[in-house]
């Protein structure tokens, strides 16, 4: 029991960040997504996971730290984990590799055999491209050895006889249709916070359930703005599948 407890405790630990300057911006890696999901991000309500989570997050983390050493070895990788930022945007992409005479940008994704087989069948996570897109369109604007060309790796985390194959590259292109609409999912979301407007909810039917900003992204305006007098008092919220609650006095909201 005592082992099991301080694996568990450990593992929470190492998948906790400390809050910096970088958090009061719109995540990069949530391209695509719900538009108010990522407006509550911004204005400070955080979310709780389920424990089990926590360790897929660390798996992802270790499956990172193979694709590096691998990439390394065979001489492709020539940065890894770093920052792009705006005034209002900022992402960590994973990495960049060589590419004949430029560089491009790379992305992990783990995912298990379900997500691997769909992407075998040549459905795109529209999500994964924006992102990758993204990480690149911003990479151009300071340096001019960038390409146009991204690559996505997914790598599949729960191997099968069903799902074998492991390593699956898909090729995307920063072309001038993907540059306008990144820049007008931008342009939108931006309007929305410095007119600190509370956007629409945009959510498939099908994330209900797994979506852990559900209360606020199914509530009223007004229910939301009273909550958000929390955050301007100080206070921390945190958002779960099902509730909305306070830290400091375990109260529902």
């Amino acid at each position: 029991m005592k082992i099991a407890k301080a694996l568990e405790d450990y593992l929470i630990a190492s998948n906790l960040h400390e809050p910096s300057k970088k958090e009061k911006k719109f995540y990069i890696s949530d391209m695509g997504k719900c538009m108010r999901v990522r407006w509550l991000k911004r204005k400070g309500i955080k979310t709780e996971f389920d424990s089990y989570v926590n360790w897929i997050f660390k798996m992802g983390d270790l499956i990172h730290e193979f694709g590096y050493k691998a990439l390394e070895a065979q001489g492709l990788l020539l940065e890894a984990e770093d920052y792009v930022e705006d005034d209002n945007f900022i992402g960590r992409f994973d990495g960049i590799i060589k590419h004949g005479d430029n560089k491009s940008v790379f992305d992990f994704k783990s995912a298990g055999g379900y997500k691997i087989n769909k992407v075998i069948k040549g459905e795109d996570d529209e999500g994964n491209i924006m992102q990758l897109l993204t990480y690149t369109m911003f990479l151009q604007k300071e340096r001019k050895d960038i390409s146009d060309t991204t690559f996505c790796i997914y790598i599949n985390k729960e191997p099968s006889k069903r799902s074998p194959k492991v390593f699956i590259e898909k090729v995307y292109f920063l072309t001038k249709w993907r540059k306008e609409k990144i820049k007008n999912e931008m342009k939108q979301l931006v309007n929305f916070w410095q007119k600190d407007q509370i956007p629409p909810c945009s959510c498939p039917s099908w994330m209900k359930a797994y979506n852990s900003y559900q209360p606020l992204c199914a509530a009223k305006e007004k229910d939301i703005c009273k909550v958000l007098k929390f955050i301007d008092k100080g206070k921390e919220v945190l958002s779960t599948n099902k509730a909305v609650f306070l830290v400091d006095r375990k109260s529902v909201v």
